[in-house]
């Protein structure tokens, strides 16, 4: 016998041909509904006119039929069985499934809802996507654009006025000279901040892994402030832990340039007493070297509301700071994302009228012994001797880059011949021997990509020539692009007489 429960979702009943109800073989769903002698039809109206068309002893199903019984709908399905004499009908209560698939297509249509408007918000923030690529990708070709129109003017201003500053003797002559130096590299600074910040937004900005000594980048950086700023009331001291590997992998331009602008921060709101910079180990391991850079000045010191906006894009401390010390409120911003494209940290603490310490801790790859010979210094003394006798072919549509260059190279002893565009480069290159070709790269008739393609051309005289680039377009698309055509090396404009000597030289004495 079937347990009450499972009989309380059935009813089994016999009717004949005409509807009667005839028996009530098993089951308890809505008894009530069905009695001996009474016309199925009464409660079942959908089996009209269906009991006479049934197949002879073959079982037939209606599913999702409707019941009421004390008020309430049923969901039901029904199995009839016609026998010669009777037809057998099998009802059963399907009504708490039909509501879980009722809710389960429910569930299904609006997921279907949900996903449709997923798939349009997809589409949309797709376009979106497109649009602010493109938008980027045209903030990055006009900054690229903008810079190298910059860069190029600014070589010529700051190339005479390192001309000026090594042949005048008059004092107050070099004065001005200094404060026009100091304008050209506030401004070349600038803008490499802005480009810095597109590369970095637009996830461009690699870094460059070679062998590094730490403390001679840090030398080196600091000895630049000390010339910069001889004249300061400011002490610059700098102190470096002896436990500090040797060499350890890093970017060292980079480096260079997180605490260049960290100083260059500090000595513009440092009036008197001193700069500190303290650079020491703080862990280490078989992997990796973590250095902390703690830079500490005695200047005016920020609030605490100050510190917390200090790393914001274009942010100055004081609305007169952009008027007073220049700048476009990007160094520290750089500084942060630098040192976190490091892996780093940075922090920072300040008093008013007390000082800023600003600490930045990076962790450094650490490099075999075997591989510490390949360093090269950082340093170079160039003599004038150096040079002496070199032939070198300058191409630049430039007149004024035309005399900067003669005028450094020929006081280190190398002659200079000097043409305007690629085309006349080529007719030099095609009737004398050179030691270096310098060459522009936007140049009319024939730029310097478009001269180094044709290289087979001048190759009877000219066949091992280093080929170098000098140009405003830094970016490092373009540097790699140059070299994989067949650069040696690139020169970025505004260039200083010693960048220029070096890479000649290098190339010069090989």
């Amino acid at each position: 016998m079937l347990p009450a429960k499972i009989q309380d979702r059935f009813i089994q009943i016999t009717v004949d041909f005409s509807g009667t109800i005839t028996g009530i073989d098993a089951g308890f769903f809505v008894t009530d509904k069905f009695k001996i002698g009474d016309s199925v039809y009464k409660t079942c109206p959908f089996l009209e006119s269906t009991l006479d068309s049934l197949p002879l002893e073959e079982w037939f199903k209606m599913d999702a039929m409707f019941l009421n019984s004390k008020d309430r709908d049923y969901s039901v399905d029904v199995e009839l069985f016609r026998d010669e004499d009777f037809v057998s009908v099998l009802i059963i209560n399907r009504t708490n499934v039909y509501e879980y698939v009722r809710e389960l297509n429910q569930n299904r249509n609006e997921i279907s809802i949900v996903k449709h408007q997923i798939d349009r918000q997809n589409k949309e923030l797709a376009i979106l996507r497109r649009a602010a690529e493109k938008a980027t990708e045209e903030k990055s070709r006009f900054l690229a654009m903008m810079s190298h129109e910059i860069r190029n003017p600014l070589n010529a201003i700051l190339g005479y006025a390192n001309i000026i500053a090594n042949d005048s003797s008059c004092p107050s002559t070099l004065g001005y000279v200094k404060s026009l130096l100091m304008a050209g590299n506030n401004l070349k600074v600038i803008v490499n901040d802005i480009l810095d910040i597109s590369r970095i937004e637009a996830g461009k900005l690699e870094l460059v892994l070679e062998p590094t000594s730490i403390k001679e980048t840090v030398e080196i950086c600091v000895r630049d402030f000390e010339l910069l700023y001889k004249e300061s009331k400011v002490l610059l001291v700098s102190t470096i832990s002896d436990e500090i590997p040797a060499i350890v992998m890093a970017d060292a331009v980079r480096l260079t340039q997180i605490l260049s602008n960290l100083l260059n921060n500090a000595f513009k709101f440092t009036k008197r007493g001193s700069i500190s910079l303290k650079v020491r180990v703080i862990s280490t391991s078989k992997e990796t070297s973590r250095i902390e850079f703690d830079l500490t000045d005695t200047g005016r010191g920020m609030s605490q509301d100050q510190v917390g906006k200090i790393f914001n894009e274009y942010e100055q401390i004081e609305l007169s700071d952009n008027r007073i010390h220049g700048g476009a409120g990007l160094g520290l911003t750089i500084v942060k994302r630098l040192v976190e494209s490091m892996n780093g940290q940075t922090t920072v603490k300040s008093e008013i009228d007390v000082g800023t310490t600003f600490t930045i801790q990076i962790p450094f790859k650490n490099i075999a012994e075997g591989q510490k010979s390949e360093v090269n210094s950082q340093q170079l003394e160039i003599k004038k001797q150096d040079l002496n006798g070199a032939e070198i072919l300058y191409a630049d549509d430039d007149e004024l880059n035309h005399v900067i260059v003669a005028h450094i190279l020929s006081k280190e002893g190398a002659n200079t011949t000097l043409v305007n565009d690629g085309l006349e480069a080529l007719s030099a290159l095609q009737n004398k021997t050179f030691d270096i070709i310098l060459l522009d790269i936007h140049m009319p008739n024939k730029s310097g990509t478009e001269l180094i393609k044709e290289r087979h051309l001048f190759t009877q005289l000219n066949a091992t020539t280093p080929i170098i680039a000098l140009t405003a377009n830094t970016n490092t698309e373009d540097i790699k692009k140059y070299i994989n055509l067949g650069f040696l090396e690139v020169v970025s404009k505004p260039y200083t007489p010693e960048e220029l000597i070096h890479v000649v030289y290098e190339y010069f004495k090989k």
